[in-house]
């Protein structure tokens, strides 16, 4: 199942797979690199290699062009690395067709059916929408006003009540003129 234009919306449930898949990989090829760095000469296991091209047949979905068959892991550590590297330059390129710069949000999002969605391995922090009100004042800010009157009108009350059952109730005032 290849992918061939940009722009075009996928479903939730890619856009998840391809996270987690991205996440996966990032954390192999780092791992992969750390030893390559110190044998690079050195053979494969059979754990890693397996690992590894189980990973890159789930590649599959998201590859421009498909690959036929997929290749198999490298067998020396160095050549390893390579390989998964080149596969997170492709993942990065679905991502990069597939997502975009949510100017509203402040963040990337995918480009899915329905609302976007943000691009959860990022971590970024959603702006949330401003709500105006019809002279273009913020909500949230008249919200959080008339909640702080509440709690200060809370507090009186229950100060005052605290008070008349301290001392009693007010004396009744006696002065003629009032």
């Amino acid at each position: 199942m290849a992918v061939a234009s940009f722009n075009q919306t996928i479903s939730h449930s890619l856009a998840e797979r391809h996270e987690a898949l991205w996440l996966r990989f990032n954390a192999l090829h780092k791992d992969i690199c750390a030893i390559a760095a110190k044998k690079p000469d050195a053979l494969v296991g059979e754990s890693e290699r397996i690992v590894a091209e189980s990973l890159i047949h789930d590649m599959r979905p998201f590859l421009q062009k498909p690959i036929e068959p997929l290749p198999v892991a490298a067998l020396h550590f160095a050549g390893l690395a390579v390989q998964l590297g080149q596969f997170l330059a492709r993942l990065e390129d679905f991502e990069n067709r597939h997502a975009y710069w949510d100017g509203k949000r402040l963040c990337r999002v995918w480009r899915v059916n329905g609302e976007a969605i943000p691009v959860g391995r990022l971590r970024q922090e959603v702006k949330p929408f401003e709500l105006k009100t019809g002279d273009g004042r913020n909500v949230r800010e008249l919200l959080a006003k008339r909640m702080a009157q509440r709690d200060r009108r809370i507090y009186e009350t229950g100060f005052e009540s605290g008070r008349a059952a301290r001392i009693g109730p007010p004396a009744p005032n006696t002065d003629p003129y009032l």
